[in-house]
C-alpha cells in the first residue's frame, strides 16, 4: 500500500513537472514564431523601399501563409496594399483591402479599408460592387468621417452615371 502511495506521489510530481516544461516550450515556440514573422516582415519592407515590389509582394504573401495571427499582420497588409498600388494591380488592392475589412469590421481602420476597396472597384469599372460598398458604409457605419466620404463617392458616381446616360 505504501509503495502504491509513493508511486502515485512520484507520478504526480513528474506529471506536474512535464506540464510546466511543456508550458515553457510553448512560450519559447510562440516567441520564436513572432521573431521569425518580424524578420520576414522586415525583409518585405526592405524590398518595398528598394522598389522591388514583386519580391515584397511574394514575401508578404508568404508571411500571411505562415503567420496569419501575427501581431504585425495589419501593418503587413497595409504594406501589401502599398505594393499593389505601386504595381498598378487594382484588383488585388481591392481584394486585399476588402479582406482587411473582413478581419477588422468594427474598427476605424477596417472601415477605411472598406472605403478604399470601394474606390478601387470604381477604378476597375465595377460600379455595382462599389455602389454596394459605399451604400453599406453610409447606412451601417458609426464613423461620420468615413460615412461622409462614402456619401461623396456615391454622389460622384450618380453625377458621372447621369453624364454617361446623356
Amino acid at each position: 500500500m505504501r509503495q502504491n502511495l509513493l508511486f502515485l506521489a512520484v507520478a504526480f510530481l513528474f506529471s506536474q513537472n512535464l506540464l510546466w516544461a511543456n508550458g515553457q516550450v510553448a512560450l519559447v515556440h510562440k516567441a520564436e514564431r513572432t521573431k521569425q514573422g518580424e524578420l520576414l516582415y522586415n525583409k518585405a519592407k526592405e524590398f518595398f523601399y528598394d522598389r522591388n515590389h514583386w519580391q515584397s509582394i511574394e514575401h508578404c504573401k508568404l508571411f500571411l501563409l505562415l503567420y496569419p495571427s501575427h501581431p504585425k499582420s495589419w501593418e503587413l497588409r497595409k504594406l501589401l496594399s502599398s505594393n499593389y498600388r505601386m504595381t498598378g494591380d487594382t484588383l488585388a488592392l481591392a481584394e486585399n483591402e476588402l479582406s482587411m475589412y473582413k478581419e477588422y469590421p468594427n474598427t476605424e481602420e477596417g472601415l477605411e479599408s472598406y472605403l478604399i476597396s470601394g474606390k478601387a472597384y470604381v477604378r476597375l469599372g465595377r460600379e455595382d460592387k462599389a455602389y454596394q460598398i459605399f451604400h453599406d458604409i453610409t447606412k451601417n457605419t458609426y464613423s461620420s468621417k468615413i460615412a461622409q466620404e462614402a456619401e461623396l463617392e456615391l454622389t460622384q458616381m450618380e453625377i458621372l452615371g447621369e453624364g454617361k446616360n446623356k
